[in-house]
């Protein structure tokens, strides 16, 4: 995995957490396809394209007080890379604080995430992409 396509994929994670739609839209390309590690509890299943990307966002954010996605390990699989996420969210009005871990399997192409999947869990993805944990 090129260092190039790894500061690709931490950029839109800076851009994700601090709402910079603007900044996540420039790493995305406009043809995008995203299918969300937390599909049961979004009301889409898979969101295209840039207006699908701020869909994404917004569904992700509405029932979070603050939430931020940190990527923890990168693992090359070929075309592919599978990213595993550390995810922290705190409940509206509340001091209730959450903890957790998906992955995403990234496909970069001309410098822009072209396809995003994402998986509750890390060996999920690494399954998904013929790797073990």
């Amino acid at each position: 995995m090129s260092q190039a396509n790894q500061e690709i994929i931490k950029r839109m994670y800076r851009a994700w957490n601090s709402g910079d739609m603007d900044a996540l839209a420039d790493v995305f390309d406009p043809e995008v396809e995203v299918r969300p590690a937390l599909s049961t509890f979004l009301a889409s299943t898979v969101y295209r394209g840039h207006d699908g990307v701020a869909a994404w966002h917004a569904e992700t954010y509405e029932p979070w007080a603050e939430m931020t996605a940190e990527p923890q390990r990168f693992v090359d699989a070929g075309e592919r890379i599978v990213v595993v996420v550390g995810l922290h969210a705190r409940v509206p009005g509340g001091e209730v604080e959450l903890e957790g871990e998906i992955a995403h399997v990234v496909t970069i192409r001309d410098g822009r995430i072209v396809k995003l999947d994402g998986y509750d869990a890390p060996e999920a993805a690494l399954s998904a992409v013929g790797l073990e944990w």
